[in-house]
């Protein structure tokens, strides 16, 4: 076992990070160390800009679920949400943990028949198996890109879909509207183009106390 983790830490050594190191389960208990290292493997699937440096527990947890949930899942190193607070409480032995199985999960990618996948396309120009089927053989590097590209373009239709329905609630809305004020405003077209009752009565009752009262002689 000591063996094992001297080899690790030396694989870790070959790695690029950008802090100092120090303590190696405080330097990874904001995952960035390891995003760092995951970035070199799998370049696709990590987007730096997701991540930054945390001091608060509750900070470190987002990152290690953000890095789970976009990366480690895909490559088959899934965190349980107790193994994530460990991670996050910088608990001493979790970290090594984890990277010897990314260790173990790169080094195959590598070299193991799991390096390739195998994509059955009709009408491909590559050769045909036994059965006669169509087959074309991609590297796991390009079977990832794939992955990831299609989940890039997932999401942007998500996204453009929840807009759509937005403006379309949008125009729902205004479309109510307009009828309404349609019918208000025929409402008031309605009233105003009416004869009022009574106008002409009360007129003409009022012009004839007016002749009454400029001839008081007719009124004998």
């Amino acid at each position: 076992m000591d063996a094992e983790y001297e080899e690790l830490y030396k694989w870790i050594e070959e790695h690029k990070i950008s802090r100092p190191k120090r303590n190696i389960n405080r330097d990874f208990s904001d995952a960035i160390p390891l995003i760092e290292i995951l970035k070199v493997h799998y370049p696709k699937l990590v987007e730096v800009h997701n991540y930054s440096p945390k001091n608060s527990f509750a900070q470190k947890i987002i990152n290690w679920e953000t890095l789970n949930n976009k990366v480690l899942k895909r490559i088959k190193v899934n965190l349980t949400k107790k193994r994530i607070e460990q991670l996050a409480k910088a608990e001493p032995g979790v970290i090594e943990k984890v990277l010897l199985d990314l260790k173990k999960k790169v080094e195959s990618k590598d070299t193991n028949n799991d390096n390739y996948e195998i994509l059955y396309l009709e009408g491909s120009p590559s050769s045909a198996s036994k059965n006669g089927t169509t087959k074309k053989v991609i590297t796991h590097a390009a079977f990832e890109k794939l992955q990831a590209d299609l989940a890039e373009k997932t999401e942007a239709v998500s996204i453009l879909k929840n807009k759509v329905d937005h403006l379309e609630n949008l125009l729902n809305i205004k479309e109510e509207r307009i009828k309404d004020l349609s019918l208000q405003l025929q409402t008031i077209v309605n009233q105003s183009s009416r004869p009022e009752s009574g106008q002409g009565s009360k007129f003409f009752g009022f012009f004839q106390s007016a002749n009454l009262v400029s001839d008081p002689i007719k009124n004998e």
